[in-house]
């Protein structure tokens, strides 16, 4: 098995000194990575692999956050601030990470190297959440629907939650299906099994998708 320390991006989110503690931990599809409500025992940055984030509400029912398709720090936000997990983290598809325990926080909450690696990445995140909310209201669902497919196909095909990309856009379930259904319509993709879907014109997409 590789060591995972040796991936490049690693030391741009964790300070040198603590990367021969990292632990390289696979989850399944369906695993939950961290749950509402736990304690956070280690910080996880996903390397690969698709996941939600879930927050359950008061009266039962379960609000999608966000879905991450890209690697991404976990824990960082409770460590900060000392609380229990904020939302429940849920594999996607088949995920690899790594993990950095908490053993001794009162060290790393000490070790200003730890502290700016963790504040330059609360920073981007916040950084994220603020393009991601003004897409959610500037940018019509066919725009964000093209971005989105062209950021997870692989060779053409892809696969597409109207629910999960409903409560990722801000809209309703049924605009969603309808957006999906106007571009099958329209020959831009083609539905070739259950959730699974290809791209028929990838022009198309190009020029409604938005660049960052």
């Amino acid at each position: 098995m590789p060591n995972p320390t040796t991936r490049p991006q690693l030391d741009q989110v964790f300070p040198v000194a603590y990367l021969n503690q990292l632990q390289k931990v696979p989850f399944q599809k369906g695993d939950y990575i961290c749950t509402q409500g736990q304690a956070i025992t280690e910080l996880t940055y996903i390397l690969s692999g698709r996941v939600k984030i879930v927050r359950s509400l008061s009266n039962g029912k379960e609000h999608i956050l966000e879905m991450l398709h890209q690697p991404q720090l976990l824990g960082d936000v409770e460590l900060m601030t000392n609380q229990l997990a904020g939302s429940s983290v849920i594999a996607l598809e088949d995920v690899q990470a790594v993990q950095l325990p908490l053993n001794d926080k009162e060290s790393l909450l000490e070790d200003p190297v730890f502290l700016y690696q963790i504040g330059r990445n609360l920073a981007m995140a916040l950084h994220k959440q603020g393009i991601t909310a003004s897409r959610n209201v500037s940018y019509p669902v066919r725009e964000r629907l093209a971005t989105h497919i062209l950021s997870i196909e692989e060779e053409g095909n892809f696969q597409l939650s109207p629910s999960i990309l409903a409560a990722s856009f801000g809209t309703s379930y049924r605009h969603v299906q309808r957006v999906i259904k106007q571009f099958i319509d329209q020959g831009i993709i083609e539905k070739v099994a259950f959730k699974t879907y290809g791209i028929l014109q990838r022009q198309t997409l190009e020029t409604l998708a938005f660049i960052d």
